[in-house]
């Protein structure tokens, strides 16, 4: 127990560093926007844009795993990159996981069709989309961006040292709620203000904070596998493109929101007495969470 309230200054110091670190990089990503004036609501995937300001965007896609590899290498009692990347590697887990993470979002968004349908709400013209050649090659770098450039940071760093003081459903409330101020950076960006509605800030907020108390369970349903995430991750983004909503409209879509809120309600009622409190001292240290030499 004393080595475990020792750790607790170690962990929060790390998740404080690397929420610093999160915006900074994000910041300095978005920087060549300004750099060179250009307006984000007007681009398109299309649009020709300075080298810089390609690399600058692909820097602020990665920013979440490239803080938390920053801070994990440099600060003390952070544990190293070997070991914030080991879960990465953990896929011994069943089947059904698996299946779960790449096949369970495109389930959630056919059933949203289905809820619009019902109450008389637009539908898109095609229920089930497969992409091009070349919308297929952006879309391998975009799974990559949102399923590794990520999920090192939001499951693989911030969850686990939260949750070991703070509890699971806390501390995934937390992350969705950091993961949603930083996925809303283009709103700050030059002509950002344009293209977003507070409409779509709130349900950016409900829908990543209820998929990261699924991204949870997940992870702790799989003994800490952060390449199922990872995968589950990517399956949301191949729902995106696979199941398209009415008018293109993802983040700022109530029935997809709404889905999601459900199935975190699901998974909280479902494994309650797990999860309403932090993990015990003996627990945390069997995961290799919140101990002073991993901390």
């Amino acid at each position: 127990m004393i080595a475990s309230n020792r750790a607790r200054p170690q962990t929060n110091t790390v998740v404080v560093l690397w929420l610093v670190a999160l915006f900074v990089i994000t910041a300095l990503g978005v920087l060549p926007l300004f750099f060179y004036r250009l307006d984000l609501s007007k681009l398109t995937f299309s649009t020709p844009i300075p080298v810089l300001v390609g690399i600058g965007i692909e820097i602020t896609a990665y920013a979440p795993t490239l803080a938390a590899l920053l801070v994990v290498a440099l600060v003390p009692g952070g544990g190293g990159i070997g070991r914030l990347l080991r879960p990465v590697a953990r896929w011994r887990i069943g089947l059904s996981w698996y299946l779960l993470a790449l096949l369970g979002p495109s389930v959630l968004f056919v059933v949203g069709d289905v809820v619009r349908l019902g109450l008389g709400l637009p539908l898109p013209p095609h229920w089930l989309i497969i992409p091009g050649a070349a919308a297929i090659a952006f879309l391998v770098g975009a799974l990559i961006a949102g399923s590794f450039g990520e999920e090192v940071g939001w499951r693989g760093l911030g969850q686990p040292r939260l949750q070991a003081r703070y509890g699971s459903v806390r501390a995934a409330v937390a992350v969705g709620a950091v993961w949603s101020v930083w996925h809303l950076w283009p709103a700050a960006a030059p002509g950002g203000l344009n293209s977003t509605t507070w409409s779509d800030v709130v349900l950016t907020f409900v829908r990543l904070i209820a998929t990261s108390i699924v991204f949870a369970w997940i992870y702790n349903g799989t003994q800490g596998s952060l390449l199922i995430v990872m995968l589950a991750h990517a399956g949301h983004n191949l729902a995106v493109r696979f199941v398209p909503v009415a008018d293109s409209v993802q983040h700022g879509d109530p029935v997809v929101a709404t889905l999601y809120v459900v199935a975190a309600v699901a998974v909280v009622i479902a494994t309650r007495s797990r999860w309403l409190s932090p993990a015990p001292p003996s627990e945390t240290r069997l995961r290799g969470e919140g101990t002073e030499a991993q901390a």
